[in-house]
């Protein structure tokens, strides 16, 4: 059976993503909390989210540069990027460009020709 697992990382998925996505200042920021309030919204504490300041630190280049935990990355409270900015119409789309993402993927490694959603 083919293993199929496209590199969100890689230009061509990514280019389709959010700006904080891109970023790499996306753990637990906007891109993720507003793909949790589109499928799983009780696991989201609103009043904890909403009071969250923003922070630009970025894993990606944090990782790159030998940081090796949360503290060393700028990111002691364990998220980066803007989860106060996160909305359920945010998250939706999300998701449906991930299912595209998924789709197109699973297509191509079957040898079958993509067409547009």
């Amino acid at each position: 059976m083919p293993v199929i697992h496209p590199d969100l990382t890689a230009r061509r998925w990514a280019s389709r993503l959010t700006a904080e996505f891109r970023s790499g200042a996306c753990h637990a920021g906007c891109y993720e909390t507003s793909v949790v309030m589109a499928a799983a919204p009780e696991l989201v504490r609103e009043d904890e989210r909403r009071g969250l300041p923003e922070n630009p630190a970025s894993l990606l280049v944090a990782i790159r540069d030998g940081a090796a935990t949360f503290e060393e990355a700028g990111v002691a409270a364990a998220y980066c990027g803007n989860p106060a900015a996160a909305t359920r119409e945010e998250g939706e789309e999300t998701l449906k460009v991930l299912g595209r993402i998924v789709v197109e993927a699973v297509q191509e490694r079957l040898g079958r020709e993509t067409r547009p959603a």
